[in-house]
């Protein structure tokens, strides 16, 4: 009697165990299967935004701080527009000097007058969000265009290579082509030292007397010692005649004084058949000799990126067997 209830009590757990079983297995299935009428919106994050802050205290002592990447610029010295070019931000330059010509393509530009006297009223006319400028702009131009709120940046960095390689690192970094810029330089370092390697590797004793001449006649002027031409003369082996002498003027005493070994002449100021015919100058023993060589007036003049080709171009000058070499 006793096991027979026991064992319909075992009978009757069973089943209601199965019931619980069944239960939770209907009600996971149904939970899986269930469409829901309403989806929920994901939740969206969005990117912060990338930022640009850039402050630059240029050569006035003035300090611009730019927090968007420029898009219209205006060039207000050869020099800067090679830079900018260089850096890969032609396509952005929408003004610039009569005497921005480098490269070809940027002459299709609108000019803004020369370098000293810009129109102030075609550069407000262009819009730009950017002026950056260099040597000769006036310090009027510059408090003008900055009186309407248009950001000027004005460098004038140091005679030489190093001064070069500051400016192109500034213009990169104000452009947010900081990358691109030091590329450039890297490049032109590289050329550098190869050059002056190979200049060295000719073990000369003796350095040749260089006159170098940007203009003649009533006045003389050539690059004194504290310029980089001069700097680009002394690394290529060559002995600056006008070393001891500040800025760009020299007296034709001082000229005869020195005998230059070599002339060189940037393009378009005169040539060996003009100074053989020319009083004072027909009498230089450089003259007499044939040694006048003319070199691309612009890549020496404008601190650039091209101011290493000049340095090559220069080196073959002063070292005739480095063309072969």
């Amino acid at each position: 009697m006793k096991q027979s209830l026991l064992r319909k009590m075992m009978i009757l757990m069973a089943a209601a165990m199965s019931f619980v079983i069944l239960v939770g297995c209907s009600s996971t299935n149904n939970t899986q299967n269930v469409i829901p009428t309403e989806t929920a919106a994901p939740e969206v994050t969005t990117a912060p935004e990338s930022t640009f802050n850039v402050s630059v205290t240029d050569s006035t002592g003035q300090t611009t701080t730019l927090t968007s990447v420029p898009k219209r610029i205006v060039s207000l010295a050869p020099s800067t527009t090679e830079i900018l070019a260089a850096v890969g931000v032609e396509n952005k330059i929408v003004g610039r000097t009569d005497y921005c010509n480098y490269p070809e393509t940027i002459e299709t530009i609108t000019t803004v007058g020369g370098t000293m006297d810009p129109n102030v009223e075609t550069i407000i006319s262009l819009e730009p969000d950017l002026v950056v400028g260099s040597t000769h702009v006036s310090d009027e131009i510059i408090n003008k265009l900055r009186d309407v709120g248009i950001p000027v940046v004005f460098l004038n960095e140091q005679e030489g290579f190093d001064g070069t390689y500051e400016e192109i690192r500034t213009i990169g970094n104000l452009v947010d082509e900081l990358g691109n810029a030091e590329k450039v330089i890297d490049d032109m370092k590289a050329n550098v030292t190869k050059i002056t390697d190979k200049v060295k590797a000719l073990n000369k004793t003796d350095k040749p007397k260089v006159y170098y001449m940007i203009g003649s006649g009533e006045s003389d002027y050539t690059a004194g010692g504290d310029t980089f031409i001069s700097e680009m003369i002394n690394l290529v082996g060559g002995q600056n005649i006008a070393q001891n002498i500040s800025g760009w003027s020299i007296s034709k005493e001082q000229i005869a004084d020195n005998q230059p070994d070599i002339i060189i002449v940037p393009s378009g100021v005169a040539t060996l058949e003009t100074l053989k015919n020319a009083n004072f100058y027909k009498d230089l023993e450089a003259v007499k000799a044939g040694k006048v060589y003319e070199i691309n007036g612009d890549m020496v003049s404008r601190q650039g990126p091209r101011e290493d080709d000049a340095l090559i171009e220069m080196a073959e000058i002063i070292n005739p067997e480095l063309k072969n070499n």
